[in-house]
């Protein structure tokens, strides 16, 4: 089938594409991120994003295997839906742009204050923004924010974001300050790296609580403080290893899922 598909043959083409449908809208839900109608509406176009890569994938695929040909897909997709999703989600800034600022927040343990202070050093190597660049691209990633923004509380009514902040602090709508947006977001980020740290396994929550010093583990700089950390926890080195790199990768992904809910 997939070899006629090659070929134009325009009923195989129709069943590539009704047998990829589901792993298309699995991957768009998966990469537009929580349910709101935002989310849906990035999600829907998402899916045309995926669609398009299926007869992309089609024209450019060498293999043999349906198995060879779905492996190929789902890296097609990823890099169209990674592309199609910082394009919407990202205003402002260029794909790599956006592409460097995630390095940083995945550096910052998904601050995106943080982030914007690590983006201009050398930690960032050969990718190190300069200020102007790492102010805009947090100001991307966040989305420019007012007192009026709707939003939704928790029993999901809509409010606007000075009301919410009232509704949570105490404070009088009528007296919030960009100053206090400032201040909110700080502690709904810092919520959100929580919460998206209770979802890792227990070796990957304490192995990157300890790279950032995260409470109540005490800090351990990656690499450098390695076999101290080993021999603290009685991990081995592998164990430390494996936890940071699948951890950070699996962080990333429920952080960036979760991060505009509010």
């Amino acid at each position: 089938m997939i070899a006629a598909a090659k070929d134009n043959d325009l009923s195989a083409v129709s069943e590539v594409i009704r047998e990829t449908e589901s792993l298309v809208l699995a991957k768009a839900r998966q990469y537009a991120g929580s349910p709101s109608d935002h989310g849906n509406s990035l999600a829907e176009d998402l899916a045309q994003t995926g669609r398009i890569a299926v007869w992309q994938a089609l024209e450019a695929f060498t293999g043999e295997t349906p198995e060879a040909f779905m492996d190929y897909l789902s890296r097609i997709l990823h890099r169209a839906m990674s592309d199609a999703r910082r394009k919407e989600t990202r205003p402002g800034v260029t794909t790599y742009t956006a592409m460097d600022f995630e390095k940083a927040l995945a550096l910052a343990a998904g601050d995106p204050f943080e982030a914007e202070r690590i983006a201009v050093t050398d930690t960032m190597g050969d990718r190190k923004m300069t200020p102007d660049r790492a102010y805009a691209a947090r100001l991307s990633w966040q989305g420019l924010d007012y007192l009026d923004r709707p939003v939704s509380d928790d029993d999901g009514n809509t409010l606007t974001l000075a009301e919410r902040i009232e509704c949570e602090t105490g404070m009088s709508a009528e007296l919030v300050t960009a100053a206090d947006i400032a201040s909110y977001r700080r502690t709904v980020v810092r919520d959100q790296v929580h919460r998206t740290l209770g979802l890792l396994s227990d070796r990957q929550r304490f192995v990157l609580k300890a790279a950032h010093g995260i409470s109540p583990v005490a800090e351990y700089r990656p690499v450098a403080d390695d076999a101290e950390l080993e021999a603290d926890s009685g991990l081995t080195h592998d164990q430390v290893r494996q936890a940071r790199t699948k951890g950070s990768r699996r962080f990333a992904e429920l952080y960036r899922a979760g991060a505009r809910a509010w």
